[in-house]
């Protein structure tokens, strides 16, 4: 079920952002997955959004989508961050660290607060980075944007079993 559900994940973000911005997937995809001990999940919408607005205020280039399921692991949240290259996320990671590090008291006392409740709501954090291969996809060049449904297939290939 986790692995389908991040099948329709990656297929609904690879939709939404075809309908705002690009002809394509972005080439890389951080997926961060969460998954939230029973019970906590009001508690962790409220915590994810003082962090979206500790985000917003330092004006990070750090732009994630959140995605809750509305089927299956109610206690799941999947974060999709789209970069154009490894070197992008590298970046934007490294930017937002630094305007972590030079926030006022204030603020600094809300972060030590809220990374100070995270080991309570979360179970398990998974991160995950994918790569777009359009020599992979079946008919990469349709309109996803006006697409309504998606077949995904996942393939695993073990590390040193495939050609670069």
């Amino acid at each position: 079920m986790k692995k389908s559900l991040l099948l329709v994940v990656v297929s609904l973000f690879v939709c939404c952002f075809n309908a705002f911005a690009q002809h394509e997937p972005p080439k890389v995809l951080l997926i961060v997955r969460e998954e939230i001990k029973p019970g906590m999940m009001p508690a962790h919408n409220r915590h994810s959004a003082e962090y979206a607005a500790i985000f917003s205020k330092l004006q990070t280039e750090n732009g994630r989508i959140a995605l809750l399921p509305v089927a299956g692991n109610e206690n799941e949240v999947i974060y999709l961050n789209p970069a154009q290259s490894f070197a992008e996320i590298e970046r934007i990671t490294q930017s937002t660290d630094k305007k972590m590090t030079a926030l006022n008291a204030s603020m600094q006392g809300q972060v030590d607060r809220l990374d100070k409740e995270a080991p309570a709501l979360h179970a398990a954090m998974r991160d995950m980075l994918a790569v777009y291969r359009p020599e992979l996809s079946f008919n990469p060049g349709v309109p996803v944007a006006t697409m309504r449904y998606f077949s995904v297939t996942t393939v695993r290939v073990r590390p040193g079993h495939v050609r670069s």
